[in-house]
């Protein structure tokens, strides 16, 4: 279809030479140059002609939208949406967060064993919901004991950092103190259109059972992971590796995503195989220094609050947590380098007091290998 919108100006030009052609309005010289000049002829043949071009200037508006409704490049929001839906790929939403929690029994006469079915809701201090979706068994021999949570909501606000699951929510009959060891895993935002129109570009691979980005595009809408890696023909045709940054100890998410791939993604022959990444300890030790420049050179005291903000954003530079200015990062992916130098480039954004800093070690870049992902093991600082 070859159809181009036209503005106000381009449709009341066109009446208008239409009428002076065919003897409806004025011949005269300067009549056009009142027109453009706005200069007011008295002219009600004139001023229909402009509402009627204004109407047609709406009507041009409302047929913009139906042309660019059905074309992928153009389309936005709901007509989008409807492509999506006709494709059979709908724009991928929120989704959950999830994180390992410790429930730590406090009551001392414990005579029988505690098994409570999931469902059990704990939150942060601020108010962030998370649900447990494995029973909690406790044996009269124990005091403790980690199940694996779902965030309540949805979204990038449900990312908790370490140690913030501080309540339990629901009556239990047992005084339980409950924790996370670690931050959150997942909790993605809604798709916004560049993100779902360079996804719907690629229906024809998406449709094919077993192909790669059938898999992305299930693992993108999958709950509770930051993020996946995949190692197509691994060990011949039809078998795939799938990693998923999740926390090692969590078979839950493992189980589930390979059933649900199985049963959704993958040909009927195909052979997968599924696992968290294997965590490779990284040990960073450098000098800092702060007072480079200063006139006054920074307190003792000082130096030691510097000196916890620079390894709290290491730590989020390599496993993930908040950012000084509230936004989430995701520390490393799987398979990604320790690279010193981005290390520095990130402590300089953060950290405004910090002027050097010169790593001891590593002192040269980690190589991480694609079935593994960087964690901090310990970070040692010296304020020089």
């Amino acid at each position: 279809m070859n159809y181009e919108e036209k503005t106000y100006e381009e449709i009341f030009e066109a009446a208008l030479e239409d009428s002076i052609a065919n003897g409806l309005a004025s011949h005269a010289s300067d009549f056009e140059s009142f027109i453009a000049n706005r200069e007011d002829i008295s002219n009600y043949y004139v001023m229909d002609k402009s509402v009627i071009s204004y109407m047609f200037r709406r009507a041009y508006e409302s047929m913009t939208l139906v042309y660019n409704s059905v074309d992928l490049d153009l389309a936005t929001g709901v007509d989008l949406e409807n492509i999506g839906k006709k494709l059979g790929i709908p724009r991928p939403l929120d989704t959950q967060a999830s994180v390992r929690v410790t429930f730590i029994l406090e009551d001392t006469d414990l005579v029988n064993d505690i098994n409570l079915e999931e469902g059990i809701i704990v939150s942060t201090e601020d108010g962030i919901e998370y649900e447990t979706v494995e029973p909690l068994y406790i044996s009269v021999e124990e005091t403790k004991a980690t199940v694996l949570c779902m965030s309540v909501e949805a979204g990038s606000h449900v990312r908790i950092s370490k140690e913030s699951i501080v309540n339990v929510v629901d009556e239990l009959g047992y005084n339980f103190r409950v924790t996370n060891t670690k931050a959150s895993h997942g909790g993605t935002d809604e798709y916004d259109d560049d993100e779902y129109r360079d996804l719907l570009s690629n229906y024809r691979k998406i449709l094919i059972r077993g192909s790669e980005e059938s898999f992305e595009e299930f693992l993108i809408n999958f709950d509770g992971i930051d993020g996946y890696k995949l190692i197509p023909n691994w060990n011949g045709t039809g078998t795939v590796k799938v990693i998923l940054d999740i926390d090692p100890d969590d078979s839950y998410l493992l189980n589930e995503a390979y059933a649900r791939l199985k049963s959704e993604v993958t040909q009927i022959d195909d052979d997968i195989v599924m696992f968290a990444p294997v965590p490779k300890e990284i040990d960073i030790e450098a000098s800092i220094n702060v007072d480079i420049d200063q006139i006054n050179p920074y307190s003792e005291l000082e130096k030691e609050n510097i000196k916890s903000q620079i390894i709290s954003a290491i730590t989020t530079f390599v496993n993930e947590g908040y950012r000084n200015d509230g936004t989430w990062y995701t520390g490393l992916g799987i398979g990604e380098d320790f690279i010193p130098h981005k290390l520095a480039v990130f402590l300089d954004e953060e950290i405004p007091e910090l002027k050097d800093i010169t790593f001891k070690t590593p002192s040269k870049p980690i190589s991480i290998q694609d079935e593994e992902i960087g964690v901090i093991n310990n970070i040692f600082i010296e304020m020089i």
